[in-house]
């Protein structure tokens, strides 16, 4: 439970509308300001958002009497004495991961990030706890946004959140993350309660430690993924199963650590995780680490794409290609950093022709015709599992999700052909 405070939220976006909402939801009291003012509703909501027990969409518990208020930032700034700053720090398109890796690389654009905490600190006529949610590359804080936040004390507090569970991630964090400068502020007082009223084991350290321990955590669920997309396609590839390999991996607990991320399925996705490793792989090239870990996991990631395209032009056998679902994840239709349309970019560059259903929702989706296809299951949304397919047709399935039929050939990556 969140102590009962006031605080600010600058940036409702995928982010900082729903941890508005939550926090609101837990007795505190929310002023939100979005440069975009249709972000300044409830509407701005994204539909995928599920509410903190995961059992229904978070939209269903907006009420009128939620102590959430949408207002301008004057009002903000001058009304609570800690505001959390959830503005995004986009990267160039070509580093989302939808796309083959370019031989360039680069930092995040922070213009927007550092534009609003300007305009906090220009606005506000007390002294502020301005605590950035942001994901941003060591260093960040203390060359950027120290200089833009004046007088205020910055905090670096980001969450481990994921898109449309962000409610039940902000009422069971795995821990609470608080970065400071050389030494703690006095005047840190607002930040570290709001956060830590939710028990988790809290870690205060530098700015710099918190920045890289934000990033590396995206990356290590990437270094995961990649290790199970490689177990996976060796499996394939050596007559093994990768189901029962998956199962030694995830009980090995004591060593290898929890079993989240280690099974089937497409390359890591998402709107943090590919962008993050390719950031850092700026990173160590700017500081001239040699060996350069992060590009080798988006190159393996990469290739084990270009790999799955070779199993589903081969399984065609001269069949119509398509391919089902192009989110990164089931239930959240976002295409940042997805796989899937990796695969669907690298297939359409061989000049292969390939029938794209983006989500169920498609109407090309609902009847896929009476002569056989070869379908690959980009995204395991569970309409898609259950559609009914042309007699004849071959189904690939990298998540292990599709029943087998008697009138259809399914076949698992990962498991013997």
């Amino acid at each position: 439970m969140f102590v009962a405070t006031t605080i600010g939220i600058v940036g409702l976006g995928k982010l900082g509308m729903p941890t508005a909402i939550v926090m609101s939801q837990q007795g505190v009291q929310v002023r939100g300001y979005d440069l975009n003012p249709q972000r300044m509703t409830y509407d701005a909501l994204a539909p995928y958002e599920l509410d903190a027990d995961r059992r229904g969409p978070l939209s269903a518990q907006l009420t009128a009497t939620l102590p959430l208020s949408f207002c301008p930032l004057e009002e903000v700034v001058n009304n609570v004495r800690c505001v959390l700053v959830a503005v995004e720090t986009p990267h160039g398109a070509r580093y989302e991961g939808v796309t083959p890796l370019p031989e360039t690389r680069a930092d995040f654009s922070y213009d927007t990030l550092i534009a609003a905490i300007q305009a906090i600190a220009a606005a506000a006529r007390q002294p502020l706890e301005i605590g950035v949610i942001s994901t941003v590359l060591p260093g960040t804080v203390r060359s950027a946004l120290l200089p833009a936040a004046g007088p205020h004390t910055v905090v670096y507090c980001p969450q481990f959140i994921a898109m449309g569970t962000v409610a039940y991630d902000l009422r069971h964090p795995e821990f609470t993350l608080l970065g400071y400068g050389d030494t703690k502020p006095v005047a840190v007082k607002e930040t570290l309660e709001l956060l830590r009223a939710v028990p988790a084991p809290t870690f205060e350290i530098s700015y710099e430690s918190a920045e890289l321990a934000k990033v590396c955590y995206n990356t290590f669920i990437g270094a995961k993924v990649a290790v199970a997309n490689v177990v996976q396609q060796m499996a394939q590839l050596t007559g093994a199963s990768s189901a029962d390999v998956f199962d030694v991996l995830r009980s090995a607990t004591q060593r290898l650590a929890s079993p989240s991320y280690i099974g089937p399925g497409m390359g890591d996705g998402g709107p943090c995780h590919p962008r993050d490793n390719i950031a850092l792989s700026w990173l160590a090239g700017e500081l001239g680490l040699g060996a350069d870990l992060f590009t080798s996991i988006m190159l393996q990631r990469q290739a084990y794409i270009d790999w799955l395209g070779d199993q589903f032009v081969r399984a065609a056998g001269g069949r119509p290609l398509v391919l089902l679902g192009t989110a990164y994840k089931p239930g959240v239709p976002l295409e940042t950093g997805s796989s899937s349309l990796l695969l669907a970019n690298t297939l359409t560059a061989r000049g292969r022709q390939v029938k794209i259903i983006r989500s169920p929702a498609d109407p090309a989706g609902r009847d896929l015709g009476e002569q056989p296809v070869a379908v690959f299951i980009g995204c395991p949304a569970p309409e898609f599992l259950e559609l009914s397919f042309p007699a004849g047709s071959v189904i690939v399935d990298p998540w292990h999700q599709v029943a087998q039929a008697a009138d259809v050939e399914v076949l698992s990556i990962g498991e013997p052909w």
